[in-house]
């Protein structure tokens, strides 16, 4: 999910299990602790464009970062409300700063996983991506649901077992929300191998802002086949049909390092094409077909891009590229349409 719904998913957590016990406070250190996953996103800025694919969602959203990070956060927590407000040592004080910690730690990434980019739950035993396919990275009623329980929570009329109770509600409508979109991808999935009738690798991914109108991807040896299909407006899928690409210099654009690394990352959902570059050589572009809105992002909204000379070797560097998305209120008129059915 966004980062700033991770850090309203932190602070609830730290709501429901540690307000009564650490007061309001409590619920800004939830939020603050739920960033720091992401703060992996800062390896990309350092190391290059290539770096983000490779790192983000990796080490410090494996399912043993937050056992292992949390006591250090909570203990850190504990020493500085010591420091702010004095008294003696409260060993069932920092207990409940350490719980929070690593409560807030280890629910970041398992809700990251309901998404479709792929998480490291298991790393360093495996580097696996996980991405059960639930949900969009941004839904607004999710995030929206998690800040009306805060804001409850951090009334001060509200009392302490109320706001545990509220919040508490929120995150049982969160894991049911968020099953419900897992169990729409499967339910989609399953119309859409219908549907397309041939042989191929068939999967479903959530669109923007919402659970209930999904992209379908079919597979086959010689071309990826693109369509939409909503639950709330259920109807026959348009198969758009990219051919894909297998020449000598498709080949010689996947063997190079960057290419591995891009197909690992979007868990080999790629559409390779190739075009002539008018010196005899090619130019060679594979996007991620786990991502995109109909129209000019189709085929995805991200890729990398290689130039083949004659002979079929790579000439110059791997560029990382994104294709521009339509946003205009057309678009999304047609958005809601193909959504709704109004």
């Amino acid at each position: 999910m966004d980062t700033v719904t991770q850090m309203l998913f932190g602070a609830t957590v730290a709501q429901a299990g540690f307000r009564s016990r650490l007061g309001r406070k409590a619920l800004a250190a939830g939020a603050l602790i739920g960033l720091v996953p992401d703060l992996d996103v800062a390896v990309g800025w350092l190391a290059g464009p290539f770096a983000s694919w490779q790192y983000h969602r990796s080490f410090t959203h494996s399912l043993l970062f937050g056992p292992l990070v949390g006591p250090l956060l909570g203990w850190l927590c504990w020493r500085i409300q010591r420091w702010r407000h004095g008294g003696e040592e409260d060993g069932d004080m920092l207990r409940s700063w350490i719980w929070l910690a690593i409560l807030a730690l280890v629910t970041h990434p398992v809700i990251d996983a309901f998404t479709s980019y792929g998480t490291q739950l298991l790393w360093p035993l495996t580097d696996r991506r996980f991405a059960i396919d639930a949900l969009p990275i941004i839904d607004p009623l999710y995030s929206l649901v998690l800040a009306a329980v805060l804001v409850a929570g951090s009334l001060r009329r509200v009392a302490a077992r109320t706001a545990q109770d509220l919040a508490g509600a929120a995150l049982l409508f969160i894991a049911i929300y968020s099953v419900a979109g897992w169990a729409i991808n499967d339910r989609v999935r399953q119309i859409a191998a219908a549907d397309f009738g041939r042989p191929a690798t068939v999967d479903a991914y959530p669109l923007l802002f919402q659970p209930y109108y999904r992209r379908v991807v079919a597979l086959t040896p010689d071309a990826a086949h693109v369509g939409y299909y909503s639950v709330l407006n259920p109807k026959p899928i348009e198969w758009q049909a990219f051919p894909q690409g297998q020449g000598a210099a498709v080949q010689a654009a996947r063997a190079t390092p960057q290419a591995r690394l891009f197909s690992w990352f979007a868990m080999d959902r790629l559409l390779w094409q190739e075009q002539p570059d008018g010196n005899g050589g090619s130019i060679v572009q594979a996007t991620d077909l786990r991502y995109g809105l109909p129209g000019s992002t189709d085929i995805g909204f991200w890729g990398v891009r290689a130039h083949v000379g004659a002979g079929n070797q790579v000439t110059g560097p791997i560029d990382r590229i994104t294709i521009p998305r339509d946003a205009s209120a057309a678009a999304f008129a047609r958005f809601w349409s193909e959504m709704t059915g109004w």
